[in-house]
């Protein structure tokens, strides 16, 4: 088993693009109204959006290339987007299967990194009853704006509060960014002279093509992802 397992939170955990979708309608409302007339390509549908989503390393790309955020305004944006969360009352579902598998994993050290609100995924976690699954959660406000995913900083973060300096890790997540993430976090690491390797894992259960992540592993049900954690 590893030494600890984190997870991407965004389409892995939990099927968030319904309110995401909301959300960012709102902060970029709030950022400028101009920026929603006429409405991006991006935010004519819940697909177009879950569409431009895949295709965004991250969330400061997809804003500027989807959306037409200038980048000087990043950095607001991103205040705005944990007071949208907390505003917008959708619960994101947990995706069908995971929480016997969270279950299964009590005995595993696991934490969060996402370019979500912290905030937000506990209160998710909490409603769903898994949030003491989970011994850290790192979001978008927990790092600077310019240091989120695929950067390794949030990763480094979430090992810190976990309180575990090297290891053997596994990195759950979506799509190419996350397998990013993983490779450098495991570079970080090893240039500050510490012992860890860094296992991606491509969770394919959130309906979109996983394409080619260059994951070392691609599961397609949580339950296959249990499988494969009992005996990596």
């Amino acid at each position: 088993m590893f030494t600890a397992i984190l997870w991407d939170y965004d389409g892995t955990l939990a099927d968030t693009a319904v309110k995401n979708f909301a959300v960012t309608k709102a902060v970029l409302h709030r950022l400028d109204p101009a920026l929603l007339d006429p409405l991006p390509e991006a935010l004519t549908s819940l697909e177009a959006y879950r569409a431009a989503d895949r295709r965004s390393e991250n969330w400061r790309e997809l804003y500027v290339r989807a959306y037409g955020v200038p980048p000087e305004q990043l950095d607001e944006a991103g205040a705005l987007w944990g007071p949208c969360q907390r505003a917008e009352e959708t619960l994101p579902p947990l995706f069908s299967g995971l929480a016997p598998v969270l279950e299964a994993l009590r005995g595993v050290p696991m934490g969060i990194c996402s370019q979500n609100e912290g905030g937000n995924i506990r209160a998710a976690l909490a409603a769903h009853g898994v949030s003491d699954c989970f011994g850290a959660v790192v979001g978008h406000t927990d790092v600077p704006f310019d240091r989120q995913k695929p950067d390794p900083a949030a990763f480094l973060r979430c090992l810190e509060r976990l309180g575990l300096p090297e290891g053997r890790f596994a990195y759950i997540g979506d799509h190419a960014g996350d397998v990013q993430f993983g490779r450098g976090a495991q570079s970080a690491l090893r240039a500050m002279g510490r012992r860890a390797s860094v296992t991606c894992v491509t969770a394919a259960w959130n309906g979109a093509p996983p394409g080619r992540t260059g994951a070392d592993v691609v599961v397609r049900t949580p339950a296959d992802l249990l499988a494969w954690l009992q005996t990596a």
